[in-house]
């Protein structure tokens, strides 16, 4: 028994390292961030199993999958607007990973369902906010601003449009689809239902948090050419920022709306 339970972890162990050169291999990570990816999974793997793996997995191969979707036609816009390109370094992976990271390591240590189901929330929230952003960046429509509804920038932080929304909550719902298979013969179908409903709305409700931080925290600057833009600097030339603060970067955002997202599903399943 002991052996085949080793055997399982090596395989896992295996095929993370290997799934980490292959997102090296395909610039959907840096090396330094396919290194901080390889260590984080393995901690989550080791906290919560095959059920944490298979939503972290999840939620990177599907959002690597959308960024990569129709990527020549994202390409100007987003070295327009950010520093940082599709290829995630160690920041990002620790961004979008570390809220979950931290919620696994605390199930791991006190076992709990409500950990257990929040961990879940916080991939959802990151794949819903992951979502929206790649698919939502490719409609025609003009975005508006999920504070006050008003037009705003196409890219910028906090503006949304409707196909970006839709793909937000089919994001959560995703990662509320893997809990079900794993789930579904572990808990009475009232209370997987439950749960699945939990994970979909608050996951959806971390990426709205997201675009609400972004609105009021992230940075934005007026370039050279007096464009918005979300870059400190183009070359030498810093731009003049405008809003918000320098060490809440996008980075921030998503590390802190998933680990809201997460803490208000552990309360709210005390209630329901």
């Amino acid at each position: 028994m002991i052996f085949d339970t080793l055997w399982i972890d090596i395989s896992v162990i295996a095929s993370i390292i290997a799934i980490c050169i292959l997102a090296y291999k395909a610039k959907a990570l840096t090396l330094l961030g396919a290194l901080f990816a390889f260590f984080l999974t393995v901690g989550i793997y080791i906290s919560g199993g095959i059920p944490f793996l298979a939503a972290l997995l999840g939620f990177f191969i599907s959002s690597s999958f959308f960024t990569k979707l129709r990527a020549n036609e994202k390409e100007e816009l987003e070295k327009a607007l950010y520093d940082k390109g599709g290829n995630r370094d160690q920041v990002q992976v620790l961004a979008n990973g570390g809220a979950a990271f931290i919620i696994a390591a605390a199930h791991f240590l006190m076992p709990d369902k409500q950990l257990f189901v929040a961990y879940f929330v916080a991939i959802a929230a990151c794949n819903a906010d992951s979502w929206a952003s790649e698919i939502g960046i490719m409609s025609k429509a003009t975005p508006f601003s999920i504070i006050n509804l008003k037009p705003v920038q196409r890219g910028m932080s906090g503006g949304v449009t409707f196909l970006g929304l839709f793909a937000s909550a089919c994001g959560a719902l995703f990662i509320a689809g893997i809990y079900t298979i794993f789930m579904f013969v572990r808990f009475p179908f009232l209370e997987l239902i439950r749960d699945c409903t939990i994970i979909t709305i608050f996951g959806f409700a971390g990426a709205a948090i997201d675009s609400a931080l972004g609105v009021f925290f992230q940075p934005a600057y007026v370039d050279s050419r007096g464009r918005l833009t979300e870059k400190r600097a183009e070359g030498r030339v810093q731009n003049n920022k405008v809003k918000g603060f320098e060490f809440f970067g996008n980075d921030m955002v998503n590390f802190v709306s998933s680990l809201v997202a997460a803490c208000l599903a552990y309360y709210a399943i005390t209630f329901l």
